[in-house]
């Protein structure tokens, strides 16, 4: 906890929005803090200071500015704020953020999504999904927007395994292969908020006609209520427009998760159809 009660893990995000009202040295010490934390964590004062060309004392009034009694205390808590922790902390990508910055943000965000998701999933769900999916003598892999590279990525790994399934994308393919769909069959829909109707309506069809549903979307959501298996995965606010890697990035861990309990569900410690839909193998130059 820092001097002003706010909790650790905002610690970079404190500074970057306090660097424009610090004076140049302390800027200094700021930039250099905010893009290689990592680096301060083993530096001594001495060093930080001559890495960013300012006097000791400029390092303690930095420290001091955000509640620290010293430069020991400051580390201790730089160090602390860099392990992923829950909640879901977001660094938000703003105008103006240089590049280090951008792949500072990215990597970390998506560190503490990967971390959100090991402490949040239910293995069970997991395990649920997968004895349905190797059960299923046909898998439709449903998805709309941007999950829709999702779904490619699901029909890949998939055909790997030597299931019979296919990415279905666009709204007519689906509605027909969804009313169609017979007992045996599944379908896998991918959905990150559980909300879009067209899926919801997809899952409705695909069990009217005695097909199951595998759902990884939002838990309480309507899609989850109209499948047989929900994998559930929290959608995370404030993700933009044109950066959702963190919050796309667990539907694609959930796709190898069940790749691989599939395989062993199986008894292959490898995918079968690896040598003929990999060509690059054998095609290198």
């Amino acid at each position: 906890m820092t001097g002003d009660g706010q909790v650790t893990v905002s610690l970079l995000q404190r500074i970057l929005q306090e660097q424009a009202t610090m004076g140049a040295a302390e800027q200094r010490v700021a930039a250099f803090v905010s893009t290689s934390p990592g680096e301060v964590i083993h530096m001594s004062m001495a060093r930080l200071s001559q890495t960013c060309s300012v006097s000791d004392p400029t390092i303690m009034r930095f420290c001091r500015r955000f509640g620290f009694e010293g430069y020991q205390d400051f580390k201790l808590h730089l160090a602390q704020s860099l392990v992923p922790s829950a909640p879901f902390a977001y660094e938000q990508i703003v105008q103006g953020d240089g590049i280090d910055n951008i792949v500072r943000k990215t990597c970390r965000n998506s560190l503490n999504a990967i971390q959100r998701l090991l402490e949040d999933l239910a293995p069970q769900q997991v395990e649920e999904g997968a004895k349905i999916l190797h059960a299923a003598t046909w898998t439709g892999i449903y998805a709309t927007g941007i999950s829709e590279v999702t779904a490619l990525d699901a029909e890949h790994k998939f055909q790997r395994l030597g299931m019979r399934c296919q990415a279905l994308l666009g709204g007519k393919k689906q509605w027909m292969h969804a009313e169609s769909a017979r007992p045996g069959e599944v379908a896998l829909i991918f959905s990150q908020s559980g909300h879009t109707k067209q899926m919801v309506e997809v899952a409705i069809a695909a069990r009217a006609g005695g097909g199951r549903v595998v759902s990884i979307a939002a838990a309480d959501s309507p899609l989850a209520r109209v499948s047989d298996v929900v994998i559930a995965v929290l959608p995370y606010d404030r993700t933009e427009l044109m950066t959702p890697l963190a919050s796309r990035l667990n539907h694609h861990l959930v796709i190898n998760m069940l790749v691989t309990a599939i395989a062993i569900i199986g008894g292959s410690e490898f995918p079968d159809q690896l040598p003929a839909l990999d060509s690059w193998q054998t095609d290198k130059i």
